[in-house]
């Protein structure tokens, strides 16, 4: 199983899709989709305890066929799951810097503006 975390949008409020295989025959697959939303529990954010929507993606036919090396299975099964529910990937967060190396940048900047002036 992988997740993907998504933009909701007004029809499916959801911020996280699970997917996961289900079952397998020649020439197809299918898979369970799970989405969550992200609720506000004691002033704390967290994810819905429940799929707030499941279903079932098959990949058969002409998204079989299509299934190939271009991208990793994950980001095509991800791609065809996303597309199935009409949801589009959130933008990566980038990664916070450790506290330490912050407050060296900043001090870094200081250093570097008293210089200049």
């Amino acid at each position: 199983m992988f997740s993907i975390n998504t933009t909701p949008t007004e029809s499916l409020n959801a911020s996280r899709v699970d997917i996961g295989y289900n079952s397998g025959q020649e020439f197809g697959m299918q898979f369970s989709i799970a989405c969550y939303a992200k609720v506000t529990v004691e002033g704390e954010e967290t994810w819905s305890s429940s799929p707030i929507f499941s279903s079932l993606l098959n990949v058969t036919g002409s998204a079989w066929d299509a299934w190939g090396s271009d991208v990793s299975d994950q980001e095509y099964i991800g791609n065809l799951a996303l597309s199935q529910l009409g949801l589009t990937r959130a933008p990566e967060e980038a990664p916070e810097a450790p506290a330490e190396e912050a407050e060296e940048a900043e001090e870094a900047e200081e250093a570097e503006e008293e210089a200049s002036e």
